[in-house]
């Protein structure tokens, strides 16, 4: 396979921020030093590789300054140098390489089979073994360092109890085959080779300390380089970058799995470990590295290492449930070594370069206007150790107000998030989507805050949080009870839980959004229960001039003294401004969102609540009229409060906004039973109504008695009597009992407004059928059908079949609704209306919009079709026909209006 060297790959490359947060207060966020203002161009023109190579270079010396050390800058997918500072201390000297050799230590130890990523030691302090004292710096934990936190922290005590059961030789072969002990072949004279002492093992030696193991710069940089790349040992060479062609000195085999452990490790250091410091991870590049402090060979003075990479994405390569770079998204390799120093030192060192290629690569884009890179894509092997992921867990909370730090159980927590961030829902279903969404968000970015001693923080850029009990309703105790310890998840991992006030219709995608990538439970949905809210719509006036002095604030905006117009020139499926031009004495194109954010910062919050809006000029000011509340990533508390008020479970809101997720976690069983699973936590957390159970035999079915007839169960509640085959799990029933309950409230708010009334009638009978064939034997209906009604009598398909259609609580709302259409209009109400009512009812409008023909029938041939559809196609087709005729009538004369239509037929 031909690699490419950086010049061959296309430039400049989109910026792909790997952090994802819930963040958007810019209150929390850090920004990025402002850049020049672009020429009057529509976009900036891209520096060279060779002036990046300058710039880079003019970097890492002013970093550097007056210590004595080297700055290595390589391109780990060729082996290109693209900068050096002091080329004789990074190629001709050798040094121990403390900590830094660690990484290998635990190659070694993993390639063995003695470590996993989950093997976990519990740190005393110190190690005191066989006449080696070594004391651990990092902060003491209660809880076990796995390897990825051992790595992060540096743990002597976890690496020396490693090399114990390591020998000499297996260690050395590790460390020969990266190139340590040998001349890396850099195109300089006097290149020091360094050493690997052979014979007696010493534990020191893993540890990166005393004179057993020195290494040249140069080799630790190619070393890591070949790490993290796919195992390609390159020869380091300074040169151009056209004409430039690899050269591999080896290929060595690294395990998918074993490299996803040691970044997990070294992006910890990153994050929360001994180069947090450094703020790496506030960068829209994915950073990892590791730190390294060893002793001068005269045994006194210190020296630090920093070696690491950049990544453009993560991608989506996985295995044993570690996520890590693919080695094409590698793009830029920085060691620094300095003497007299730390490790953390040299990471701070580094972080200017890296500062340095982002301004250069990517504009200089600011991190504020970005997922916020302290909720980076992780897994439970980067969380701090302080915080591991139980039910049981203890997060410590910073009352920012109140300027203290709290520590609180996961589920108080919770409870008191709900308190603020859904101090105004009434609805239990919706009330529980949000628990799981935050509980979700707090286990996913535990130690968000670590360096500043606490986990997460009680305003927007983690989430609203409040510890004043009084706001704390008893249903929201009921929703965090009911819901204990579960989480969304994909792959067995927490996701990257959004929430936001409305969405206005549909939701977003974090790709259009923001410009990361975007995992397919982030790409949006439509969803018009959000939309079926009064008062989702929203208009601002802007006068030219105030608005032009809030651009301005920002260069990314900056279109000089005066502001012509701004135009909406690219929306993405949502309907949102996904690219705005700006057309002033120059012409900027920004995006949508960071445009709702720039303006938001310097004229209110409150001003352009989405960026979900028109743009138009109106004389000496500017007229947006908009839809929606926040960025609308994710769960839509006003959807989600539609879904719950008509009877939709929690469970069905969660699989509706983060589709193909995962809905888990620790459920406790069945007091007295120890049933668990998902009758028996179903049992244990809904509520019950009046229920009656009883046997009785129903006809023409399926498993039939002795006498013919089979037995069936019966489930009652107000309005509705359910029969089912004892196979059914209880359980599903209370849930279709409950659904249908909540549609009867539904159906009786809008006929009041409507100025109609429910007939009077006795219960619904519902019978839920054991098979599809029992259903269209009993009804007459073709299999693709979900549902017959006929008076009070409702008939469906088994609910397995309507639930892995994905239509169980829609197909319940419909075919209530057809019962109660069919009453109040005494059976005369034209199919088309009855249809495209029970539709609009159930909420089924947006899943049948693809079904739309382009031929419009006329209501007479629309009526014919609907009596006898020839195929399932056609049946949806004139499904989708008949909404569309109702939702006309209901956009110009109102919902109350078609209602009566029903009775005037």
């Amino acid at each position: 396979m031909c690699r490419l060297s950086r010049s061959c790959r296309p430039w400049p490359r989109a910026l792909v921020a790997l952090c994802l947060s819930a963040a958007l207060s810019a209150a929390c966020a850090r920004q990025a030093p402002p850049t020049e203002s672009t020429p009057s161009t529509d976009k900036p023109v891209a520096a060279t590789t060779g002036e990046v190579d300058r710039a880079l270079q003019q970097a890492a010396a002013e970093a550097l300054g007056d210590r004595e050390g080297a700055v290595l800058v390589i391109d780990p997918l060729t082996g290109r140098l693209r900068a050096v500072v002091n080329p004789r201390l990074a190629f001709e000297q050798s040094f121990p390489p403390g900590s830094s050799i660690k990484t290998f230590t635990a190659l070694t130890a993993l390639r063995l089979g003695l470590i996993d990523s989950e093997s976990r030691m519990l740190c005393p302090g110190r190690y005191t073994r066989d006449g080696v004292n070594i004391v651990c710096s990092h902060p003491k934990s209660k809880t076990p360092f796995n390897l990825a936190q051992a790595l992060a922290y540096s743990c002597n005590f976890y690496f020396a109890s490693v090399a114990e059961r390591l020998s000499a030789s297996a260690f050395t072969s590790t460390l020969a085959q990266f190139g340590f002990g040998a001349r890396t072949g850099v195109n300089s004279s006097g290149e020091s080779a360094g050493s690997i002492r052979a014979g007696e093992w010493r534990i020191q030696d893993a540890l990166g300390e005393g004179e057993g193991l020195l290494a040249t710069p140069i080799q630790m940089l190619a070393a890591y380089s070949a790490l993290f790349n796919g195992g390609h040992l390159y020869r380091p060479r300074q040169a151009e970058a056209d004409g430039f062609a690899p050269e591999e000195r080896a290929a060595i085999n690294v395990e998918v799995a074993h490299a996803g452990s040691l970044i997990a490790g070294c992006r910890g250091a990153v994050e929360y470990g001994t180069a947090a410091k450094a703020g790496l991870a506030e960068l829209p590049l994915f950073v990892f590295g590791k730190t390294g402090t060893s002793t001068d060979s005269n045994g006194f003075r210190r020296q630090g290492w920093f070696v690491a990479l950049a990544a453009e994405s993560l991608g989506a390569r996985a295995s044993g449930g570690l996520v890590s770079p693919p080695p094409e998204s590698l793009r830029l390799a920085v060691l620094v070594f300095a003497r007299r120093s730390h490790g953390s030192e040299c990471a701070e060192v580094a972080r200017k370069v890296f500062d340095e290629y982002v301004k250069l690569e990517y504009g200089g884009s600011k991190i504020e206007d970005r997922p916020n890179p302290q909720s980076a894509i992780r897994n439970s092997q980067s969380l701090n150790p302080q915080t591991t992921i139980r039910n049981s867990q203890s997060i410590r909370v910073r009352l920012l107000r109140e300027g203290r730090t709290e520590t609180v159980s996961l589920e108080d927590y919770v409870l008191g998030v709900l308190s603020m961030e859904a101090s105004t829902e009434d609805e239990l279903e919706a009330l529980k989507a949000q628990a799981v969404v935050s509980r979700t968000f707090a286990l996913k970015n535990l130690g968000r805050h670590s360096s500043e001693g606490y986990d997460l923080c009680s305003n927007t850029h983690c989430q609203q949080y409040s510890n004043d009990g009084s706001r704390v309703r008893d249903q929201m105790r009921r929703a965090v009870e009911e819901t204990r310890g579960e989480l969304l998840s994909e792959r067995g991992r927490p996701i990257d839980a959004y929430f936001h006030a409305a969405c206005g219709g549909a939701t977003s995608s974090i790709e259009s959004l923001w410009g990361v990538p975007a995992p397919s439970y982030l790409r949006g949905v439509r969803d018009d229960y959000c939309a079926a809210m009064p008062g989702r719509e929203w208009e601002d006036e802007i006068p030219a001039a105030r608005l032009l002095k809030a651009l301005s604030s920002d260069p990314r905006s900056d279109v000089g003294r005066r502001l012509d117009e701004v135009v909406v020139s690219k929306r993405d499926a949502s309907g949102r401004a996904e690219l705005i031009t700006i057309e002033g004495e120059r012409r900027k194109q920004v995006r949508g969102w960071e445009f709702k954010m720039i303006v938001g910062r310097a004229l209110g919050w409150n001003v352009l609540k989405s960026s979900r809006f028109e743009a138009t000029r109106r004389g000496s000011g500017f007229f947006f009229r908009g839809s929606g509340f926040g960025h609308g990533l994710g769960l839509c508390q006003q959807g989600a409060h539609v879904m719950a008020r008509r009877g939709i479970g929690y469970r069905q809101i969660l699989e509706h906004y983060f589709p193909g997720t995962t809905l888990g976690g620790e459920q406790a069983g069945d007091a007295g039973t120890g049933q668990r699973g998902e009758e028996g936590s179903q049992r244990r957390r809904e509520p019950r109504l009046a229920y009656e159970l009883r046997t009785a035999a129903f006809s023409g079915i399926s498993a039939k008695d002795s006498g013919g007839r089979e037995q069936r169960l019966t489930l009652s509640s107000e309005h509705f009597h359910v029969s089912y085959s004892p196979s059914v799990a209880r359980g599903e029933i209370e849930s279709v009992l409950r659904t249908l309950e909540a549609a009867h409230k539904d159906m009786h708010r809008r006929l009041i407004g409507a100025s109609l009334k429910l007939p009077a009638a006795p219960r619904f009978d519902v019978v839920i059928h054991g098979s599809t064939q029992d259903f269209t034997a009993a009804t007459g209906q073709p299999w693709f059908a979900a549902g017959a009604t006929r008076g009070h009598r409702i008939q469906l398909q088994p609910l397995s079949v309507l639930r892995r259609r994905r239509i169980l609580a829609s197909t319940l709302r419909h075919e209530y609704a057809h019962s109660v259409i069919e009453a109040i209009g005494e059976g005369h109400t034209p199919r088309w209306l009855a249809e495209g009512l029970a539709i609009h009812f159930a909420g089924e409008a947006a899943m049948l919009t693809r079904f739309e023909s382009s031929k419009r029938l006329s209501l007479d041939e629309l009526e014919s079709k609907l009596e006898h559809p020839a195929s399932s196609a056609e049946m949806r087709a004139m499904y989708a026909a008949a909404s569309r005729e109702v939702l006309a009538l209901i956009q110009k004369e109102g919902e109350s209006s078609v209602w009566r239509r029903v009775t005037a037929l």
